[in-house]
């Protein structure tokens, strides 16, 4: 325990910055609590240690020994508190010195001369410093933006060239950081998270377009920036609809700017930023003359960016989004067929956005744009279950939407379009038409065992219209008796009496009696099946 108390000492001594008030707060409030006996210990693991604090009240704090900016605490504190800080004081006391370690951390950090020089010339600095962190919680975009980026580049830039998992802890450590800074009014905190994840997001594309090199690190980025794309996009809404104090006004105008380098390229993540950007505009930037403005700013630089460049499609499609929103349609349809395969997972935010809307029938071009060009798309795309996965995201969007427009023709088109990843939806909707006839040589053609098929939907069939299914059947014992076996032999002749009993109804038993012969002929040598024709009563004994 010795090795980790004086490790877990280190570990604090370099989270926690003698110069700054909030960190010396919680240093020196955790010190009386020791120093006045208020810390129950309790119980000791491999790598935490778990305290009972009488405060104001009786807090229970778990100080963690390997990432001490993961431990917790009932006082709901985001970051290390002064309870973990008692705790840390009290069980370090047993084996080293705590007014040693206070006169260290304390104490001015060893510089080279080097670094003596940089400070000296930065001293000219420290003034502005002093008013910057003095205004890093005031109610501004321009402040709270600061505030991300020192906060980045103090607590995650320095650590990139560290294995993956400290990387991790190291950005844990950021957002507890953040989020230590958050507001406590209700309405200010959503838009203070908004805001310090959407900055974030800028910061972690600018990561992954600086160290493409760095295969590690690029990967923990990306990941975290799908992860904040996500949530971005889950908080848009909410935020939207909160009430919202006329002081939020500056901050919506001020992020506009940033909001306009999600069109950029060269960092991935095309998907995730243009959906972003769109969901941004639909919902936080409602005003009509700021869309207007937007409108316009990317049709002047859409000419500008060069064809099947990721920044093409990116402003094509900014564009086609702002003129829906200002319900110029026509507009939008003109750019929509100026995009090529590569759109269509894009199409799925429109027929959400407009199968939702007063006027469905607006949603009609994109669906019959993805009708043209996903079988394309689908070809591009090597993993199978990648295909299955897009085809069945879209359908019951699609099919939703045709439904409601009553534009059954569509959806067939569309299903046709996607076979054979469609092919049950497809035959749901052939048998729900009432369209036997195809709904059977879908079957014949994509080589489906009858076996597969519900009995209640060949009943049903058989019912309305019988010789319909007979084709199934005759496919279904050509495969029976081509398994040669006994087991398959018994199923093929069961087939044979459904055909018998159908033919029988439509007293085309003549029909029947030929087929049979012919069976009969063409498997003289298949002794075993021959004996099951004859205990079938199919043929004569």
């Amino acid at each position: 325990m010795e090795r980790e108390l004086l490790f877990v000492g280190e570990r604090l001594a370099g989270f926690l910055d003698a110069g700054n008030s909030d960190d010396s707060d919680v240093v020196n409030q955790g010190l009386q609590l020791y120093r006045q006996g208020l810390v129950d210990l309790k119980e000791e693991a491999v790598d935490t240690i778990t305290a009972e604090v009488q405060d104001v009240t009786r807090y229970k704090a778990r100080l963690n020994l390997l990432f001490p900016q993961d431990g917790s605490c009932t006082c709901d504190s985001r970051f290390i508190c002064r309870h973990q800080m008692a705790v840390f004081f009290s069980a370090y006391s047993e084996y080293a010195s705590v007014s040693d370690w206070l006169s260290e951390w304390n104490a001015p950090k060893n510089t080279t001369p080097a670094q003596a020089l940089q400070q000296v010339k930065r001293a000219s600095e420290l003034l502005k410093q002093v008013e910057e962190k003095s205004i890093i919680l005031d109610k501004s975009y321009p402040s709270w933006k600061q505030f991300v980026n020192v906060t980045f580049t103090e607590q995650v830039e320095p650590h990139l060239g560290a294995p993956t998992y400290v990387i991790e802890n190291h950005i844990q450590t950021y957002f507890k950081r953040l989020s230590s800074k958050a507001p406590m009014e209700r309405e200010w905190k959503l838009l203070y998270h908004f805001v310090t994840q959407f900055c974030t997001m800028q910061l972690t594309l600018r990561m992954i377009q600086l160290h493409k090199s760095q295969t590690q690190t690029i990967r923990v980025f990306y990941a975290l920036a799908v992860d904040l794309a996500e949530e971005l996009h889950e908080t848009v809404q909410p935020l939207s609809r909160q009430a919202r104090p006329f002081a939020f006004d500056p901050f919506v105008f001020n992020i506009k700017e940033d909001v306009a380098k999600l069109l950029n390229g060269g960092e991935g993540l095309e998907y995730e930023k243009i959906d972003l950007y769109r969901e941004i505009w639909s919902f936080l930037f409602t005003t009509s003359s700021w869309r207007k403005e937007e409108l316009e700013r990317v049709k002047r630089e859409l000419p500008e960016q060069y064809l099947g460049t990721t920044e093409r499609t990116s402003y094509s499609l900014a564009a086609i989004h702002l003129s829906l929103l200002e319900n110029q349609d026509h507009q939008a349809i003109e750019l929509l067929h100026e995009l090529k395969k590569e759109a269509c997972p894009y199409i799925f935010y429109w027929l959400t956005l407009l199968s939702e809307s007063d006027n469905r029938s607006r949603a009609i071009p994109f669906i019959e744009f993805i009708i043209a060009h996903v079988q394309e798309f689908l070809e591009d795309l090597s993993d199978y279950y990648q295909r299955v996965d897009f085809v069945r995201t879209f359908t019951t969007l699609i099919s939703s939407c045709c439904y409601k427009l009553k534009r059954t023709d569509l959806l067939e088109k569309f299903y046709r379009a996607t076979l054979p990843h469609s092919y049950w939806n497809y035959a749901n909707f052939l048998f729900e038409q009432g369209q036997y006839k195809k709904w059977v040589e879908m079957h014949i053609y994509s080589d489906i065992s009858i076996d597969l098929i519900s009995s209640e939907s060949i009943k049903e069939v058989v019912s309305k219209e019988p010789e319909l299914i007979l084709p199934l059947y005759y496919h279904a014992v050509q495969e029976k008796v081509s398994l040669k076996n006994r087991p398959a032999y018994k199923q093929a002749v069961r087939y044979l009496k459904k055909m018998r009993t159908i033919y029988k109804k439509s007293k085309k038993e003549d029909v029947f009696e030929r087929y049979i012969l012919y069976v009969a002929d063409s498997t003289k040598r298949l002794r075993a099946f021959q004996e099951e024709l004859k205990r079938g009563k199919l043929i004569d004994v």
